[in-house]
């Protein structure tokens, strides 16, 4: 009997915004979707230009990635970043920013392999463990405008 009512337990801890894995779990997505909100924000307000140079910078020595790619593609990130970030910040569609979340670190981590640069690699693999939990775990989102339906 004692199982039954562990699992009981366990069933309301999922569906109740003030368990501690709700919680736990919304700090988790604010904190994160923050990181990559700011992440966006911080280049809109340095200039476009600027975060294309640097991203032509970093760049200059990859052949096979072309300015006529780049920066199309940098121009759209920091709002792409900014948008996708505050999604996850507030829980809204939150499965969709992170799949689009996911995708947008799986192109950073191409590039980034292109350049060889094996440190900055590990780092977006971070990000990719972290969407993979936020991912796993969206049964605790219930402190989150998602929650609220």
């Amino acid at each position: 009997m004692a199982t039954v009512a562990s699992y009981a337990g366990m069933q309301a801890q999922e569906t109740d915004w003030r368990s501690d894995r709700s919680l736990a779990y919304g700090l988790f997505r604010f904190t994160f979707g923050v990181n990559i909100m700011m992440r966006g924000v911080v280049r809109i307000a340095l200039g476009r230009p600027a975060f294309i140079a640097y991203m032509l910078a970093q760049f200059k020595d990859v052949p096979v990635m072309p300015p006529a790619f780049l920066v199309p593609f940098a121009t759209v990130l920091p709002y792409v970043e900014s948008v996708i970030g505050l999604l996850i910040l507030v829980g809204f569609k939150t499965r969709e920013a992170l799949v689009a979340c996911s995708l947008m670190i799986a192109a950073l981590t191409f590039g980034t392999m292109l350049r060889n640069d094996f440190t900055i690699a590990w780092l977006q693999l971070t990000y990719a463990i972290a969407l993979f939990l936020l991912m796993a775990f969206r049964s605790w989102n219930r402190i989150s405008v998602d929650g609220m339906k």
